[in-house]
């Protein structure tokens, strides 16, 4: 599971002009998963915030306030998981003391954010794939958090508590 990376492209580069959020830059990507009854479009946001953090959304590209609370139905976690997976891989080559922080949603039918079901697969995910020797997952189940450090951070306790405590201002600027 988590191996049938889609063909994805960079769609556009950001810098944030605007001085909303404290974010630098923005990448969107774009793929599409097929189901026997559907085409639907995905899109990847990877957003860079200072001291080699960044966020990854990502969600079907529909019209909803909820789009990434929705399910899609097409059952595909191992295609969406594996494509967004490389795009981290993407970004963990370009800067290879990348931290990243994930908030996983609640689905519409959840009725807490606590300990989400796509937080345990996320965690699940994130375990199988990401390489221990380089970099560890923590988790946050009381909100659904997710961070991927480098062990190098990872091993300083107030290096990663820094940089978790950068995490939730994050968070809280975006949710």
């Amino acid at each position: 599971m988590f191996n049938a990376i889609q063909p994805y492209r960079l769609v556009q580069r950001n810098r944030n002009r605007t001085g909303l959020g404290s974010w630098r830059f923005e990448w969107i990507y774009k793929f599409f998963l097929h189901s026997p009854s559907s085409r639907r479009k995905y899109l990847v946001e990877v957003r860079a915030y200072d001291g080699h953090l960044y966020t990854v959304d990502f969600y079907a590209k529909v019209q909803n306030v909820n789009r990434y609370r929705l399910r899609t139905h097409q059952h595909a976690a191992g295609k969406l998981g594996a494509t967004v997976l490389d795009i981290i891989a993407r970004t963990i080559r370009h800067d290879p003391e990348a931290c990243f922080g994930f908030v996983a949603a609640a689905m519409l039918d959840e009725t807490s954010d606590e300990n989400t079901k796509r937080f345990r697969l996320y965690k699940a995910m994130l375990e199988q794939k990401i390489d221990p020797q380089r970099y560890t997952v923590d988790t946050i189940p009381e909100q659904s958090s997710i961070f991927v450090l480098p062990l190098n951070k990872a091993r300083q306790p107030a290096v990663c508590q820094a940089i978790i405590d950068a995490y939730e201002i994050i968070f809280q600027e975006n949710f």
